[in-house]
């Protein structure tokens, strides 16, 4: 995949993978939230970009309305591209205890290790 056409007008763009070859999860889509508000649904296997200005901006994964991945923030500038990558946290076996104990903690969420800074949140 190419950098995006944003990535030449002033937006920066944040690049969401999601991993495949997980079987839990693995017929749910994840809801893409970006600053508190719904962005898409991405599938395993997938691969998408989300167009943003430059600035601050948080990055949530949810499946429903409970389990989700912890928050990151990240500080992204013009041209630049935060890629992500994502999957689903532990095998189908701990499902529960991580839906039960951790449910912000359901979905990993691993942020760039050469582009922007991001703050993992709770």
């Amino acid at each position: 995949m190419g950098e995006p056409v944003a990535a030449t007008r002033g937006e920066g763009v944040i690049r969401l993978r999601r991993q495949r070859g997980y079987y839990r999860d693995s017929l749910r889509q994840y809801w893409v939230r970006i600053d508190g508000n719904p962005a898409g649904a991405i599938t395993p296997g997938e691969t998408m970009d989300f167009i943003v200005s430059p600035g601050q901006h948080g990055v949530r994964l949810t499946l429903d309305r409970f389990w989700t991945s912890r928050k990151a923030v990240l500080e992204i500038h013009a041209g630049e591209v935060a890629e992500f990558t994502c999957r689903p946290l532990g095998p189908a076996i701990l499902s529960l205890l991580v839906w039960l104990v951790l449910p912000h903690r359901s979905i990993r969420l691993d942020g760039p290790l050469d582009g922007p800074a991001v703050t993992i949140r709770i």
